[in-house]
């Protein structure tokens, strides 16, 4: 092997580092964003709430040490949202939700189209006439 090919060897593990690096940089990005947007939603009664106050709950809740104070915490706001909606005329759900509640708390797998009948990506039903590889009929 002469070194210009060595040369190009060594550029292409380069290169494949550093892509995965980056595609895992992202992957990090997006779980972080995942949890900070699921984090503002399991807030009880968060549309009744100003930013200030959202950021000031999250906060108290990460400052507090053991599950039971963190319970009566959240049953405390419960009590305070339920007033405020009542005052607002609006109504919320009458439990406050559980520690992991939230919309993907329950979402197993996740979503997508499922494994069930029907025409998926690159079957004959998606595909253009004349769209394969092989001889035409």
């Amino acid at each position: 092997m002469n070194e210009n090919m060595k040369q190009q060897m060594s550029h292409a593990k380069w290169l494949t580092s550093a892509l995965l690096a980056a595609s895992s940089l992202i992957g990090v990005g997006h779980v972080f964003a995942q949890d900070q947007v699921q984090a503002q939603v399991q807030i009880y009664g968060s549309q009744l709430m100003t930013t200030a106050e959202r950021t000031e709950y999250q906060t108290k809740m990460r400052t507090l040490k053991t599950d039971s104070e963190r319970d009566a915490f959240r049953l405390d706001h419960h009590t305070k949202m339920t007033t405020r909606a009542t005052e607002r005329g609006i109504t919320l759900p009458s439990t406050p939700p559980g520690v992991g509640a939230g919309p993907k708390s329950n979402s197993g797998i996740g979503a997508g189209p499922g494994s069930g009948k029907g025409a998926g990506q690159g079957s004959p039903a998606n595909s253009p006439a004349g769209g394969g590889k092989g001889p035409g009929r």
